[in-house]
């Protein structure tokens, strides 16, 4: 009898502690099951309105989001969730997280919202995800986004593009739909690292690395709804004019065959006028050019000539040069800070490699020529490398011939650090980080 109690006692002993841990484990799961909850709510938040954007670019200028907390401008104009914005381009939340947005399952979210800062285009969303009116087990995130762009290509043509054996290609590639309805193939006999898409077709059979794939026109609207649309692109150019045409911006323009810019590693940029004798065009033989003046970079990014541009030089800060004419590549062009330092190179007509140019030549930034190509003066192989690390947006394709070594690469910083007034893809946006915030 003492035998059986003693053993009564232990199991029951047993059974206590067991329905405890069990009991425990249920607690701590539920929770689990919360804070995830509360996570997913967060992250339906940025969801949600990263949709808006897709259809409304400059929603955040327009609305208050329903589940946007009450804003407030400098001037005092006070704003509730859902209505129409009609503040200033700056705003904060007097009230903290006064509106939340339901969802089916039981949980909601709050948005706070940062603009794009003057210049850029990068968009701060602040998200907090929790069960319906908890005061517990709360998520919070920060995601900044910018819409998609052509630098996130390393070349994006209107014509057929043609990469031989040999080739490797390292940024995304795309050929698509000329003015007159012509979808565009890619023909590579190389090696790609980043993405394919084609309109067309994708001709010979490349060798895809690092998880790259290939899109045709049979799979392409499943990662690009619709066909980037190049007459979009003269929107830099216009840009680019006004903003040089205000504030501390270069405007050129005179009775001058060209332009010459030097960019100097402290920031400045060398101006000089320049004549080229009988009409010739200043990618054929070298011009006498005067120095004008040596200026800062502008900070409003935006240097514009009605003539044709010469560039090279060490870039310190972050600028356009935009030509109505061509723009002419007549040195190196480096970074003194990759990374964080940037140019980029819209021309009306061409971005041309001068025949006068380096032997050897390197050069990096984001090109785009909008009713021309991506090309050198000559096409007779007269030269020795060239190597270019950047972007290239091209109406006509891209035609190096005239080195014989072609070395085409992309520039990953181009992924969160765009020129200034560079045209957007506004049906996509990139996310250039994630973090989760205490709540």
């Amino acid at each position: 009898m003492i035998v059986a109690v003693l053993m009564g006692a232990v199991f029951t002993a047993l059974a206590a502690s067991l329905a405890a841990n069990a009991l425990a484990e249920s607690s701590r799961s539920g929770r689990s099951v919360q804070r995830t909850s509360a996570m997913a709510a967060a992250e339906a938040g940025v969801h949600d309105y990263i949709a808006k954007l897709t259809e409304d670019h400059a929603y955040f200028n327009h609305r208050v989001h329903p589940g946007e907390s009450t804003r407030r401008d400098p001037a005092n104009v006070t704003v509730a969730p859902g209505q129409v914005w009609t503040g200033a381009a700056t705003w904060t939340y007097p009230n903290g997280r006064d509106a939340w947005r339901s969802l089916a399952n039981g949980y909601e979210f709050n948005l706070q919202i940062t603009p794009p800062p003057v210049g850029g285009d990068s968009i701060t969303i602040t998200a907090t995800g929790r069960r319906q009116a908890s005061t517990t087990d709360i998520r919070r995130v920060e995601v900044q986004i910018r819409p998609g762009s052509i630098v996130d290509f390393q070349t994006v043509s209107n014509s057929n593009l043609d990469f031989g054996n040999g080739t490797t290609t390292r940024g995304k590639i795309y050929a698509g739909i000329d003015q007159q309805g012509v979808a565009h193939h890619i023909s590579h006999s190389g090696t790609a690292y980043g993405d394919l898409y084609a309109e067309g077709a994708i001709v010979h059979d490349p060798t895809y690395a690092n998880g790259a794939q290939g899109y045709t026109e049979d799979t392409i609207r499943s990662v690009i709804p619709t066909p980037l649309n190049f007459n979009v692109f003269t929107t830099s150019l216009v840009n680019a004019k006004s903003a040089a045409q205000t504030g501390d911006g270069i405007y050129l323009d005179g009775n001058q065959d060209a332009w010459r810019l030097t960019f100097n590693s402290a920031g400045t940029v060398t101006v000089a006028s320049c004549k080229t004798g009988g009409g010739k065009s200043a990618a054929a033989n070298e011009p006498n050019c005067t120095t004008v003046s040596t200026v800062p970079v502008p900070t409003v990014g935006a240097i514009y000539a009605n003539q044709s541009i010469i560039v090279s030089g060490v870039v310190n800060g972050r600028v356009t040069v935009a030509s109505n004419s061509d723009i002419i590549v007549g040195g190196d062009i480096s970074y003194a800070t990759p990374g964080d330092d940037v140019i980029g190179l819209v021309a009306n007509n061409d971005v041309v490699v001068a025949h006068w140019a380096p032997y050897n030549l390197s050069f990096t930034g984001a090109a785009i020529a909008q009713s021309g190509s991506f090309r050198t003066w000559a096409a007779n192989g007269d030269h020795g490398s060239m190597t270019f690390t950047g972007s290239i947006a091209t109406n006509q394709g891209v035609q190096m011939a005239m080195y014989g070594t072609r070395d085409l690469n992309y520039d990953p910083n181009l992924r969160t650090l765009q020129p200034p007034y560079f045209p957007l893809i506004e049906e996509s946006y990139t996310v250039l980080f994630f973090r989760e915030l205490a709540p």
